[in-house]
């Protein structure tokens, strides 16, 4: 039972004391009325809080109290009156007056209790169509006590939830196009490497060893993209393990020019690597150069034919690599994805046509991994930029 009560009963006490300033003869009879009406209400207030958790309306809770708490107020007007001999005008005057007072505070509760209940239904009642899988749903309470602060909760948390949903939604249509796009490029090569074997083995072909290149090629292709999604399950698993060693990024990159020079004779585009000199960090020299024969082989792909490609290699803010090409740039929606996507979100999505962007993908992956990152730049055709801080893995 809480003492608040006798605590407030003492300080009514004392004030009726130097207020009233009753005869010493009735001081007893005044002590006595307060601290029994503090015991009174002590008593209510214990059993008030297990008896409104059992109704089921706040309505109801509100009312409730609000009559215990005028019927105590008037059983204490009512033992005063009685002990301290009012005149039968005054009594009676005094009841009516009471009689009013309670009936006029029981209509001012009930209109708070009816608002309260409204509003309490519109935030349940959001709470089910949210919980039902409607996001749209908002309370639309505007108050400023507690039960606006929880409608505001549960406006923002719907928020969330939708904002949520929608990224759900586009990380599931990025992973069936993702693996559509493997699927299109697993089939070409598997079915032509079938179509192959078959006529080796039905003995129509005149050049055997002709068929067994061309086998043998669509294997290396077939091999290359599982070795890749092998690495990018790595890469998004966080489990890709990088030995850190002095790299010097302008000389990958100038392997890179070399390795990839014949593709790009094929496809009369020029390479061109632009370079001070040394530039180096520390990291895995074969991750690093593979993330950079991923940029020059996406942008030898899309470039104008009998264009240039450029890759540029210098120091700043850590060793930044560009690479620019003339072809038709990037799309909107892979610059976001780009700017503010992670890789566990696949699909980076190819520059145009077909295709998966595994190999953007993979470098963004790669330079991550490194502590740095990757970015696409406005301008004409496609730039890609990465920086890679110097002292990665120190």
């Amino acid at each position: 039972m809480t003492l608040a009560p006798f605590g407030a009963a003492l300080i009514g006490l004392v004030a009726f004391q130097v207020v009233v300033a009753p005869d010493p003869q009735q001081r007893p009879l005044v002590a006595a009325v307060f601290l029994g009406m503090g015991a009174l209400t002590a008593l209510a207030s214990w059993i008030l809080p297990r008896v409104t958790a059992r109704l089921s309306s706040l309505r109801r809770t509100v009312l409730l109290v609000a009559v215990v708490a005028m019927a105590t107020t008037a059983t204490a007007v009512a033992v005063s009156a009685t002990f301290f001999m009012l005149r039968p005008t005054e009594s009676r005057v005094l009841v009516v007056l009471l009689a009013f007072g309670v009936a006029l505070g029981l209509l001012l509760e009930a209109a708070v209790a009816r608002a309260l209940t409204v509003d309490l239904r519109m935030l349940l009642g959001t709470a089910r169509r949210i919980a039902a899988g409607d996001l749209a749903a908002r309370t639309g309470l505007v108050r400023s006590d507690e039960l606006g602060q929880a409608a505001r909760a549960i406006d923002s948390m719907a928020a969330q939830l939708a904002e949520v949903d929608v990224e759900r939604t586009r990380r599931i249509a990025a992973r069936e196009t993702f693996l559509a796009a493997i699927g299109h490029d697993l089939r070409t090569p598997l079915a032509a490497l079938q179509a192959a074997v078959e006529a080796v083995e039905d003995g129509l072909v005149p050049d055997p060893d002709r068929y067994f290149t061309a086998i043998h090629r669509n294997l290396e292709v077939i091999g290359g993209l599982v070795e890749n999604l092998f690495l990018l399950a790595r890469i998004q698993a966080g489990r890709l393990e990088l030995p850190r060693t002095p790299v010097d990024l302008a000389e990958l990159a100038d392997e890179a020019v070399e390795a990839l020079a014949p593709v790009a004779r094929l496809r009369e585009v020029r390479l061109r690597l632009e370079t001070p000199g040394q530039v180096v960090v520390r990291g895995s020299g074969a991750e690093l150069s593979r993330a950079i024969r991923n940029l020059m082989d996406n942008a030898i792909r899309h470039t104008a034919q009998g264009s240039e490609v450029r890759v540029e290699v210098r120091e700043a803010e850590g060793a930044l690599v560009r690479v620019v090409d003339e072809g038709p740039g990037f799309p909107e929606h892979v610059r976001e994805r780009l700017r503010h996507g992670s890789t566990s979100q696949l699909a980076i999505a190819p520059r145009s046509g077909g295709g998966t962007g595994l190999g953007l993908i993979i470098a963004k992956g790669l330079i991550e991994a490194h502590g740095g990152r990757m970015w696409i730049e406005d301008g004409k055709g496609g730039r890609v930029a990465v920086l890679v801080p110097q002292d990665a893995g120190d």
